[in-house]
């Protein structure tokens, strides 16, 4: 029960700022001046900014001292990508980015596009399983045996259905959508919201990556996974060398707030990549010679039509902007809507044989301009 506090100018000297924010929701009231609740003087919203601020940066440093190699600020501050030849970075877009990116990835393999030259990869969600995928060589199972893929979506509806959601889940979708920046209390928000919902258990999503990494256990060389620290929001980058497993960090990535996990990675429980204020993470590979880039939408209102999960202002096109005045030669594919639709759900299982195809027929497109990008010196 909370108890009626008064607190007047000659006392709140007894304060500084930074204690007085924090000490109670009446504390923010009279923050704003010596009105009381009594008269109904409600907190400016600069006020309340300031304390989910303040509350935010807390939660934030509960972290400083650990040492896990996990947590990388954004921008990166010292990019793995800088100086590097080619790079790739892969958004995400659950099923339906998982499947464009199969057959985008076989039209380059089968056609003498070896994509696999990629000095590094970045991957988010989607991209990290195939980016992981990729690497890995598993994608040379699909490109000899393509209809082996007509099997996988009743595989994935049967693993991981999302037709019908409780109302927890449904929830921190909502939140997701609702969100209008990319600060860490609006992202930790969603993380706690996250926790809370009764989504797809961890492990269940596991085996469904399995379909795609088979028995792969570490996470490829020149692969970089991202994800989001459910509790304080940090941006985590999984490198290949921190002994973390390449299914775990794939699904930390791909773990949707309100559709699956979170997704424990060392002492953090994580979810999607792109839940922040970068989609794709594209600093990673900042200051190297040229980038692929890959991401499902390129603007915020594609939300409507059903290719973003969430309504955060993340766009991909300001990152390759910084990627390009930085000096690196960027190629941007954007998936975009199936063609003949006007609205879809990139998380239903039955999308996924069209994307393929979708995503074949755009790499065949694609083939001539990305001889001249990415085969030649």
């Amino acid at each position: 029960m909370v108890t009626e506090l008064t607190i007047n100018e000659s006392n709140m000297n007894l304060f500084s700022r930074r204690n007085f924010l924090k000490s109670s929701t009446i504390g923010v009231a009279t923050a704003v001046g010596t009105q009381s609740f009594a008269q109904n003087q409600n907190p400016s919203k600069k006020v309340i900014a300031e304390v989910k601020a303040l509350g935010a940066k807390e939660i934030q440093e509960t972290t400083a001292n650990w040492d896990d190699g996990l947590a990388h600020p954004i921008p990166y501050k010292s990019p793995p990508g800088k100086d590097k030849d080619r790079a790739i970075v892969l958004g995400g877009g659950s099923e339906y980015m998982s499947s464009f990116l199969v057959g985008y990835f076989h039209a380059m393999l089968s056609n003498g596009i070896d994509l696999r030259l990629a000095d590094i990869v970045v991957g988010t969600s989607a991209g990290a399983v195939l980016g992981s995928a990729l690497l890995g060589s598993r994608l040379d199972l699909f490109s000899a045996e393509f209809n082996l893929l007509a099997d996988y979506p009743k595989i994935m509806a049967k693993l991981v259905p999302t037709k019908k959601f409780s109302p927890s889940q449904e929830r921190v979708m909502m939140m997701g959508l609702n969100a209008k920046d990319g600060k860490p209390d609006t992202i930790q928000a969603i993380g706690h919201a996250a926790m809370a919902a009764k989504s797809i258990p961890s492990e269940k999503f596991q085996t469904n990556i399995k379909v795609f990494l088979g028995d792969m256990k570490s996470i490829p060389q020149k692969m970089y996974i991202t994800t989001i620290d459910c509790y304080t929001a940090e941006r985590l980058v999984i490198a290949p060398d921190l002994g973390i497993s390449v299914i775990d960090a794939c699904a930390a990535s791909a773990s949707a707030p309100g559709v699956t996990g979170p997704t424990w990675v060392k002492d953090r429980v994580c979810m999607d990549g792109s839940i922040g204020s970068t989609e794709t993470h594209c600093d990673i590979v900042a200051g190297s010679k040229r980038a692929l880039v890959v991401a499902l939408a390129d603007t915020i209102k594609q939300e409507k039509q059903g290719l973003r999960l969430n309504h955060l202002p993340n766009t991909i096109l300001q990152e390759v902007k910084k990627l390009e005045a930085g000096g690196t030669k960027t190629k941007l594919v954007i998936v975009g809507m199936l063609p003949g639709r006007k609205t879809m759900s990139v998380v239903d299982p039955e999308i996924m044989d069209p994307a393929i195809k979708f995503g074949y027929e755009r790499g065949i497109q694609d083939l001539p301009e990305m001889r001249l990008f990415w085969m030649s010196d």
